[in-house]
């Protein structure tokens, strides 16, 4: 993957919706997390824009669902099974398949 300006939109949506995530686990006001989800929002708008809707959206989410299964296991502890190990790797298919 070239690092491009839409995949550097993609690297920072999508980090910034993990972090918005994990502020949803701690005592974080709402207004903050409402404000910071609309800035993801209007990234996806762009991704989605130039991307596809299809490739763009898969992209989006696989990287947020890695990014959010590595900060629930490292960081908060949460345990993982092999069947959400599995799922994992067949994410990466998926997306691997959809952007041939």
């Amino acid at each position: 993957m070239v690092f491009t300006r839409d995949n550097a939109i993609l690297l920072l949506i999508s980090l910034l919706e993990i972090f918005t995530l994990s502020l949803m686990k701690t005592d974080t006001n709402i207004a903050i997390i409402l404000v910071l989800y609309a800035a993801v929002g209007y990234g996806l708008r762009h991704l989605v824009r130039t991307k596809g809707l299809m490739a763009g959206n898969a992209l989006y989410d696989f990287l947020g669902i890695l990014g959010t299964s590595i900060i629930a296991i490292l960081y908060f502890g949460e345990k993982a099974s092999m069947k959400t190990y599995a799922g994992l790797a067949l994410g990466g298919v998926s997306l691997y398949l959809l952007n041939m």
